[in-house]
């Protein structure tokens, strides 16, 4: 029954399956798509948590130019956008770039970001860490490189939550489609079963303990059709609230706040651990 668990002896599989994916990143993808405004949204939200123009930004995952050209505009010292670019999109995209304090950069060979510890004063990711396999990885990448006293922003949606099987039973039973990786009233159910359950196991968790699920695939690739359904990361808030914890970093937002609707954001407010969609920032201790 869809989503199906994600189990460490298939990380390697699906992570070859993700990266000839990427590679051909077909036009159905959708990043060239996104309006202005979100990524006008995603900058003034850094600006909010990151006011002094003397700092050094990272974006992981950032995809284009789109979103460190955006960033550049506040006048920070320094916005690099790291992401997995071949040499020729390397040299596309900075052509685009328009701001002398923004460019673009590529992980090396090891997946390790190639920058000092301790280098950048806020590290940001935007709709990226649900496409992560190696989640802890990532983030130990992450808290290296930030600044003692830096922060940490993770925007992402929680495919963990409860309202993801309750809208989908609303939909399916509706359109006779499937929504996300639920494709009927049955599945939907379950899901919202398992959401619970989902919750408790991140709330058991040690704090280094990610919740996986397979993308959807094909003949061992992956059969996108639509928004996330390469998604493999869960997000589940705790899972992340515990890791930062963990490493002694200070929670300075969590989820309450965020939202796009009134129903949304009311959710949130109240149940900030099972949230309709993931904004969270963390302080690096000093």
């Amino acid at each position: 029954m869809s989503p199906r668990r994600l189990y460490d002896k298939d990380f390697n599989k699906v992570l070859k399956a993700l990266i000839e994916f990427y590679n051909e990143r077909p036009d159905s993808y959708g990043l060239m798509e996104r309006p202005i405004e979100v990524y006008d949204k995603y900058k003034n939200f850094i600006i909010e948590q990151v006011q002094d123009k003397n700092s050094k930004i990272l974006d992981l995952g950032t995809g284009s130019w789109r979103a460190v050209n955006k960033i550049a505009e506040y006048g920070y010292e320094e916005v690099v956008g790291l992401d997995y670019f071949s040499d020729e999109k390397l040299y596309e995209y900075s052509s685009k770039i328009t701001y002398s304090n923004a460019k673009l950069n590529t992980y090396n060979e090891n997946g390790k970001i190639p920058y000092p510890d301790n280098y950048f004063d806020c590290v940001t990711s935007l709709c990226v860490i649900e496409h992560i396999v190696y989640v802890k990885d990532a983030l130990d990448e992450l808290v290296r490189v930030l600044k003692p006293g830096g922060k940490a922003i993770i925007i992402c949606p929680n495919w963990s939550g409860i309202n993801v099987p309750i809208m989908a039973f609303l939909y399916t039973l509706k359109s006779k489609d499937r929504r996300w990786q639920l494709h009927n009233p049955i599945e939907s159910l379950f899901g919202i079963i398992r959401s619970i359950k989902w919750y408790f196991e991140a709330l058991l968790s040690n704090g280094d303990d990610f919740i996986m699920i397979y993308p959807l695939m094909k003949n061992d690739r992956i059969n996108f059709e639509r928004s996330d359904d390469d998604a493999i990361h869960l997000c589940q808030p705790l899972s992340f609230k515990k890791y930062f914890s963990k490493r002694g970093f200070k929670k300075v937002k969590f989820n309450r706040g965020s939202g796009e609707t009134q129903y949304s954001k009311l959710f949130n407010n109240l149940f900030p651990n099972m949230s309709t969609t993931n904004e969270m920032v963390f302080e690096k201790s000093k």
